[in-house]
């Protein structure tokens, strides 16, 4: 069953900037993979490890908002909310259903697009340590992930529950 990104907006904090964001890059988690060789295997393998690859949001901005601008280059720690929600058209039953991400992390650096008379310009803005991030689909948490204290929910499974008990979370 295809599901069809039909529209999205940006917020941050309670402003949506859904009028200016052209496209946003969401992070999608993939496992820190360690290749294992041992005694006389031929073939390696990739064995997944108990992390996560660091996370990474890119957004195009179709315009240049100083308030978004104002956003990049802060210092250390200062972490921005942003939640993306979006209308998503589940092709087999013809329903529309709410996506919702919501991404916590630093807009440290940015590029502009050139300024050229008579033509669109805008800004892009990558989004990096990311501290938290979640994704919804229709009201279900497919992924919740927390670099401190450590949490990975995947589609309602608490991936990390038994370390965190071992480790007195």
């Amino acid at each position: 069953m295809r599901h069809i990104l039909q529209a999205f907006t940006m917020y941050i904090g309670t402003d949506d900037y859904g009028y200016d964001t052209e496209e946003v890059e969401l992070p999608l988690p993939s496992a820190v993979e360690q290749e294992y060789r041992g005694g006389g295997m031929d073939l390696g393998v990739n064995q997944s490890m108990a992390a996560l690859e660091p996370l990474e949001c890119t957004i195009k901005m179709a315009g240049h908002s100083p308030d978004l601008m104002k956003l990049i280059a802060r210092g250390p720690g200062k972490k921005t909310r942003f939640t993306f929600r979006a209308s998503v058209l589940e092709e087999a039953n013809g329903q529309y259903v709410p996506h919702v991400a919501v991404v916590e992390g630093e807009a440290n650096k940015g590029t502009r697009d050139r300024w050229q008379r008579g033509e669109k310009s805008g800004i892009e803005i990558p989004i990096s340590g990311i501290m938290y991030f979640r994704y919804e689909a229709n009201d279900e948490v497919i992924h919740e992930l927390q670099a401190w204290p450590p949490r990975r929910i995947v589609g309602g499974v608490d991936e990390l529950s038994i370390i965190n008990q071992n480790l007195g979370y």
